[in-house]
Order: structure tokens, then sequence, then C-alpha cells
């Protein structure tokens, strides 16, 4: 396979991305793409349970031949996914995963660190290594570490973590789940003199786990229920125990984050780093 392919993997589509996947893995988990027509790359890492559709009881003759060539049916009549293809997906998600990470890394040290750019850390292996490391570290948790790093080896570009907190603090940044930030929306409006914007809601999944808000004193990562559509800041809050043992006891923790955003799109005359997303509202 063509490393220039593989390196532009998140830019094919239709065509290109089949030939592409069929370079991988083969003809097999192409049909299978094909018949829910996941097109493009981030498709298919959105919706990477490509074999769900096997457990559907439907009688297209398509789909019953693609159904007959990946799985093994069993005496119950269940429907087992051939162990090779589920390699087959396994190694093309992870490799995938590994491409949109470089790229994700390449993006923000090249926004961040403009002087330190990509080439140049491309023709030191060194440096190029030791980024790596520190960015693999921040991606488990070590992103202080990272940023210190950085820090250290561009002497007098960016300020402090102690300062960075510090402002952070002042600022007013902190954002609590369901509340909306229209007020600090306002503010940055004017203080730029922005006058358009788009709006947008999503969703995206996350690892389901309960945590605690010590700002807030209220518990975040249970579905956040609506009153009249609208989420309820903190409704998660108490000091009492046995309800806190209830609300375990009795409530599925969130598999979803809903964020609305908006994006200012700034005049010409101005720095393109105002033309960042401004979270309005997060909740679960």
């Amino acid at each position: 396979m063509d490393d220039t392919m593989t390196e532009n993997a998140f830019s094919l589509k239709y065509d290109d991305f089949y030939g592409f996947i069929h370079g991988l893995v083969g003809q097999q988990i192409v049909d299978i793409l094909k018949f829910q027509s996941i097109t493009y790359t981030q498709s298919l890492i959105r919706n990477s349970n490509i074999f769900e559709i096997f457990n559907m009881k439907c009688s297209e003759p398509s789909f019953l031949l693609i159904r007959e060539k990946s799985c093994l049916q069993l005496d119950d009549g269940q429907f087992i996914i051939k162990i090779g293809l589920m390699n087959n997906l396994n190694y093309l998600l992870d490799l995938l995963k590994q491409q949109q990470q470089k790229k994700i890394m390449e993006s923000s040290y090249i926004e961040a660190y403009p002087s330190l750019s990509f080439d140049f850390i491309n023709k030191h292996p060194l440096l190029k290594s030791l980024i790596l490391w520190y960015q693999q570290l921040g991606n488990d948790g070590g992103r202080k570490l990272t940023y210190e790093f950085i820090r250290l080896n561009l002497p007098s570009s960016l300020p402090s973590v102690t300062m960075l907190n510090t402002s952070i603090s002042k600022s007013n940044a902190k954002i609590s789940e369901a509340e909306f930030r229209f007020d600090q929306l306002q503010k940055h409006v004017d203080d730029h003199n922005l006058q358009y914007a788009f709006g947008s809601e999503d969703a995206t999944s996350i690892i389901k786990k309960i945590k605690y808000d010590s700002t807030t004193n209220a518990f975040n990562g249970f579905p956040t229920p609506l009153d009249r559509g609208v989420p309820i800041k903190e409704y998660y809050r108490t000091n009492s125990f046995d309800k806190l043992k209830f609300w375990f006891d009795s409530n599925d923790k969130s598999s979803l984050l809903n964020v609305h955003m908006i994006q200012p799109v700034p005049s010409t005359n101005q720095n393109i780093i105002l033309s960042r997303f401004f979270i309005i509202r997060i909740w679960n």
C-alpha cells in the first residue's frame, strides 16, 4: 500500500476510499461498507460497528449474500462474524486512528507553534521522537508535562502553567454542565466586534463515568433531565448519601455528551484566532 495513500486516507471518498480499503483488508469489508453507504473514512470511524447489521432480520438478496460470506450460522440460528473479518476490521480501525492522531498532532503543533513546522520536525528524528513520546504522555493524562516540555524548549514563548491557571480562574472560563453561557458569549462578541456566527449542536460518545464537581457541589455523568426541552442545570446536586445511592441504583450513566457551539465569523481585518468556536453549553 502506498504510504501517501495511507496518509491521505481522510480525504478519500467513494471509489478512491473503497480502493484504499480493498488494498488493506480485501473486498469483503468493502462490500459491507458499500451496503451501508459508508463512503469515506470519518464515517467509518464514527460507525465502526459495521457488523451490527447482521443481527437484523432482512430478506433482501444482497444482504443475505453478504451475510452468508461474512458469518457462520450456528445450529440455534444465530450468526457469528468470521474471525478473519473481525481481525481485518480491527487492523483497519487501528491504522486509521493512528493516522487520525498523527494529523491531530500535526495540526495542533503547527497551529500552536508556527515556527516549529512539521517539515522541520521530520528533518530531526530525535526531536520528532521526543514530541511523539510527550504527545503520547499527553494522551494518557500527562498534558501538563507535554506543555512544560514545549515551554522549556521554547524560552519566553509560552506562559507557565501557574500563570495559565491564574488567568483561566480570573477569566470566568469555567463551564458547568447544562449551563447556558449567553452572557459570556455576548461579552466575547462585543469585545471583538463580531457581527455574524454559525450555531451548531452535536453529540459524541464518551466513557460512562460519574464525576464530582467541587465548584458546583454536583455530580456529572448522569443523563440530564429536561424541563420543557431545556436541560436542568445542577440537577444532581445533593448532600445526602442516600439520594446519591438512589441515583446510582436507578439511573444509567450517560453514554453521550451534547454540545452547543458558536463559530464566530471575523471580518477580513481581524486576527484569524478570533474565528475559533465558543462553547455555549455542554450536558450529558
